[in-house]
């Protein structure tokens, strides 16, 4: 038997549209964290993710300490600052495990996140999502999300950490930064159920064009979500997971409009 969607139908615009996305975000959170019925579908992405950050991080830390004890060395720092090199290669070992979290989930999405969608869909509504694929459609749903992963790391290189570098300067770059933040994660996001049903670029910029608030919602509870320790590897399954409420939320709130208006209203 299929559950009811924990979102408002028809999928709303503005405000109503952006809590929404909060809430869509929020259901899927729980369903994938322990007891929520998908969590054995979720902590292998988010094992693996801490295996391959974890390595990323350690690897530059001692890149970046190794780079820097020499260049350091030329100059005569007074002898409490010689941690200076440590923390800053921690520091940088940080930000590259912050930024890369999401290439590496976008990665091992056709293996691990797509799984999260199709359960998804079949709990709300009885029916599969995608099916079971052949090894080509696979293939070339994994090129996909390589192509995804190298365009994600550019936006987390050359937009994200500039606009995070602008956001510790100034009061508005604080809002530019978490606003952009927040839609280009809702946009990855509803990738996620969007690609399991093979929608070309204009569908899927489309339906972005149409519920951009509900986008922006889901984002930003995404991105509030990622920084929070531990819950952050959680983040891009519970938007996964999210991202396909808010489709099957805009598909049935359109399939429930023509009978609504076919129902004649009653006299006064």
């Amino acid at each position: 038997m299929a559950h009811k969607l924990p979102v408002t139908l028809p999928l709303a615009a503005g405000w109503r549209g952006f809590v929404s996305g909060i809430a869509a975000f929020t259901a899927g959170l729980r369903l994938v964290l322990p007891g929520g019925g998908l969590f054995r579908h979720a902590i292998l992405p988010v094992l693996l993710t801490l295996v391959i950050l974890t390595s990323i991080a350690i690897a530059s830390f001692f890149a970046v300490h190794s780079w820097l004890e020499p260049f350091l060395a030329q100059w005569e720092w007074p002898a409490w600052l010689s941690w200076l090199g440590g923390a800053l290669a921690f520091i940088v070992a940080i930000l590259a495990a912050y930024f890369l979290l999401e290439p590496v989930m976008t990665l091992l999405g056709p293996l691990f996140i797509d799984p999260v969608c199709e359960k998804v869909h079949v709990r709300y509504t009885g029916r599969a999502l995608y099916g079971r694929r052949s090894a080509q459609a696979f293939l070339r749903r994994q090129w996909f999300a390589l192509g995804q992963s190298i365009q994600w790391t550019a936006i987390s290189l050359f937009v994200e950490l500039p606009l995070a570098i602008i956001g510790l300067l100034t009061f508005v770059g604080v809002a530019l930064a978490v606003a952009v933040s927040a839609m280009l994660r809702g946009v990855d996001l509803m990738d996620y159920p969007h690609s399991c049903r093979q929608m070309k670029l204009r569908e899927k910029l489309a339906w972005v064009r149409a519920h951009p608030a509900a986008v922006a919602g889901l984002g930003g509870a995404a991105s509030l979500c990622k920084l929070i320790p531990v819950l952050n590897l959680f983040a891009t399954p519970a938007g996964a997971a999210g991202a396909t409420m808010l489709m099957l939320a805009a598909e049935q709130g359109r399939s429930a409009l023509p009978s609504q208006q076919a129902t004649p209203s009653r006299a006064p």
